[in-house]
């Protein structure tokens, strides 16, 4: 009997974070996206900070992204795609430009990466006046988006199940209350660390989770994370339970090891067990 193509699992293209690199950016912006290629990443999630100065970030957060076409140009010319792109929600003065990179980059897909990067939401988390707030911003933003066929999302760490707001964490709150147009990337390192199980987490999330982010270590708090599947992340359980997630991205935020190296590893891990396509494998 031949099996379900319902239940047929297809390996999804492999993306990496570029937070994962910041440091060697700085040093080598394009020898380090030349790296990444050699590697096998089929694409990359940039990080852009809108109008925030380059020296008002930590110091080794202070990445020089080009001009829109100039990216572009760089990221063609080594045959990488953007997967996604990490940016602030495009509202107010600023949203014509946010969206105007991210259309020239190729993506469809905005994610704010953090409530710290929400102007006046940073304690969303354990405001729930705040965090009402920042709902109804990712509403706009969502609306607007949409205006140009692009999608707003959010990525999640650790302190939005830290608090309880009338009963609930704001992760569950965020979720039941949002705009429906609003999807997720579930980082699964930062939802065990909060003692989650982030196979529960994407499941729960159902065709709203349409990235994820992989890392793994020992989910503690302050200690570096490692290679994937060297750590306490049942990563092939994550990936298998994020159906509808269009791209498996690897991020390490800090590493016990040279990052490079980590990251060749995770490639090859997420390949090795056929859960993830690299240009080495024809994505």
């Amino acid at each position: 009997m031949s099996e379900d193509p319902k239940n047929v699992y297809e390996p999804r293209p492999l993306a990496v974070n570029l937070f994962s690199v910041r440091r060697q950016l700085i040093d080598d912006f394009e020898g380090t996206h030349a790296r990444l290629a050699e590697i096998g990443f089929v694409g990359v999630e940039p990080m852009i900070f809108g109008a925030i100065p380059l020296e008002a970030l930590p110091e080794d957060m202070r990445v020089p992204f080009p001009e829109a076409p100039a990216y572009r140009a760089l990221l063609d010319r080594l045959g990488l795609i953007v997967a996604s792109l990490h940016a602030p929600l495009p509202e107010g003065d600023g949203a014509t430009a946010i969206l105007d990179f991210a259309e020239a980059l190729g993506t469809d897909q905005l994610i704010l990466a953090s409530f710290m990067a929400l102007p006046g939401a940073a304690n969303a988390h354990a405001d729930l006046d705040v965090l009402r707030e920042a709902i109804d911003r990712f509403g706009e933003a969502a609306a607007l988006a949409a205006e140009r066929g692009l999608s707003v999302g959010f990525h999640n760490h650790h302190w939005e199940w830290e608090v309880e707001l009338e009963g609930r964490p704001a992760w569950e709150i965020f979720w039941s209350e949002v705009d429906a147009r609003v999807v997720a990337e579930v980082d699964t390192y930062w939802a065990q660390t909060a003692g989650q199980d982030p196979v529960a987490v994407l499941e729960t999330l159902g065709s709203r989770a349409r990235r994820v982010h992989l890392k793994d270590g020992p989910c503690v708090l302050g200690e570096p994370q490692v290679a994937l599947g060297e750590g306490r992340v049942d990563v092939a359980a994550c990936v298998r339970a994020a159906r509808h997630a269009d791209w498996h991205i690897v991020e390490l935020d800090d590493c016990a090891t040279d990052m490079f190296d980590a990251l060749e590893k995770s490639a090859r891990h997420l390949e090795e067990i056929g859960l993830s396509r690299s240009r080495a494998t024809g994505a």
